[in-house]
């Protein structure tokens, strides 16, 4: 008999210590990895490719993609929110859960306005395709 996986906040009686809005981005990112993700990760294997950009703009929908930046259109969740996403993500499959990561901490952090350019000016620039 095979038993269901164990979350490994039950394993460790954390739950409680998280808020309920960490709790419940948590329980978004859980059922959209187990809806969209698990059923499609054995065939995508087989087949050698992932469908990337439809997983992203999926993803960004979500709103997981740049979930810890603040500002223009980013959530500016905690360090707790992002690591909560992203480990139902690597639950799913490793490397979502990567293209998640690369996609907020290298692509978007570094062209956030604020980082680059430093300033309210530099985002409506760039949300305006003005880099």
């Amino acid at each position: 008999m095979t038993r269901p996986p164990q979350s490994p906040f039950g394993l460790f009686a954390i739950d409680h210590l998280l808020s309920e809005e960490e709790r419940a981005i948590r329980d978004v990112v859980r059922e959209f990895v187990d809806s969209e993700i698990r059923p499609h990760i054995a065939d995508w294997f087989e087949e050698g490719k992932i469908p990337a950009r439809e997983l992203a703009k999926d993803l960004g929908t979500l709103g997981v993609l740049g979930m810890h930046l603040e500002g223009y259109g980013c959530q500016g969740t905690s360090a707790v929110a992002y690591g909560l996403a992203c480990l139902e993500l690597e639950a799913g499959d490793s490397g979502i859960r990567s293209l998640v990561s690369v996609q907020g901490s290298l692509a978007m952090y570094v062209r956030h306005p604020r980082v680059r350019l430093g300033g309210a000016e530099a985002g409506v620039a760039a949300a305006h395709g003005c880099w």
